[in-house]
């Protein structure tokens, strides 16, 4: 598992959405778009276990993330930061959780949807295998 930069955790904490593939059934890609906040060196979202992403995720663990940046490099190139890892699904709900990130990309204090509370909500949590995009994050492996 690899530590989180910095620079990596500034635009993990800001309200960037992520685009988060996993792999469908017969090999082809699904994205979707959820909220993320970093834990330590892992990346978190909730989602229903109900959902394609959840199921994907249930199957084949493997999951790449995209952050994109507000931010352009010296060469007008839109920073991004990519992180592909290993996703494990933690069965919910988890409302602190959900609460959290309301709070991060609403600036609400309770999540305002069903899913907060939800008996079908499960938490995705990532370990990091690489990290790589454009922008201060160099490509990063685990060992």
């Amino acid at each position: 598992m690899l530590s989180i930069s910095a620079p990596a955790q500034v635009l993990l904490g800001s309200d960037a959405v992520a685009h988060v593939w996993t792999t469908n059934p017969d090999g082809t890609p699904q994205v979707s778009v959820v909220w993320v906040i970093a834990d330590g060196d892992e990346i978190l979202f909730g989602t229903d276990a109900n959902s394609q992403k959840a199921k994907n995720l249930a199957r084949d663990p493997r999951v790449v993330l995209s952050i994109e940046d507000v931010t352009r490099n010296e060469r007008g190139f839109q920073r991004h930061l990519v992180i592909r890892g290993h996703a494990a699904i933690e069965p919910g709900p988890d409302p602190e959780l959900m609460d959290r990130l309301a709070m991060k990309y609403l600036r609400l204090r309770r999540h305002p949807l069903a899913l907060r509370d939800s008996p079908t909500s499960v938490v995705v949590r990532t370990t990091i295998d690489r990290i790589s995009g454009v922008g201060p994050w160099v490509e990063q492996r685990a060992a």
